[in-house]
């Protein structure tokens, strides 16, 4: 693949923010992973988790790439999910090092996802199962699944500067 390449320009965006995770992650004491700075907000509600914030950003990545799969017909619409399913913040995730061993195995899929697609796989489209009025294509997954995993890394970075404040 040309360093340069579309696909190639996407796994260094996966490769970037597995690394960002893992930095959040590093040093990190199991408790913090469940602190959230307040637990209601006159906008928008409870505050999430630094932990959820960040195993929401791996599930939703598996989630967009699995729609993008499903897209291309290589899966089955049931297939389309996050990598622990329901359970995306279960007891597991309250460990900094299962935490970083979820994102090692994400970087893989994400790996193995791009090694198998071709420039033309990215024009790939197909109406959504459930939504036939909205189209779905793999372009537009991939590039929502890194912008939606930005979004939590960035959140997940004020929450844990927000955490580290009074232990400063």
């Amino acid at each position: 693949m040309n360093a340069t390449s579309e696909l190639a320009t996407y796994r260094r965006f996966f490769d970037n923010m597995a690394g960002d995770i893992d930095l959040l992650l590093a040093d990190l004491p199991a408790e913090a992973l469940l602190w959230k700075p307040f637990e209601r907000s006159p906008w928008r509600g409870p505050a999430g988790s630094l932990g959820w914030l960040i195993a929401h950003a791996i599930s939703s990545t598996y989630y967009l790439l699995r729609r993008a799969e499903w897209t291309m017909a290589r899966i089955e619409w049931e297939a389309v999910n996050g990598d622990e399913g329901s359970d995306e913040f279960g007891a597991a995730n309250h460990d900094p090092a299962y935490l970083r061993a979820r994102t090692r195995r994400m970087v893989a899929y994400v790996q193995l996802l791009f090694d198998s697609l071709s420039p033309h796989d990215l024009d790939a489209s197909r109406p959504h199962p459930q939504h036939p009025d909205r189209i779905l294509t793999v372009r537009f997954d991939i590039q929502h699944a890194f912008e939606h995993m930005s979004r939590h890394i960035g959140h997940a970075e004020l929450t844990r500067q927000l955490w580290a404040l009074p232990r400063a």
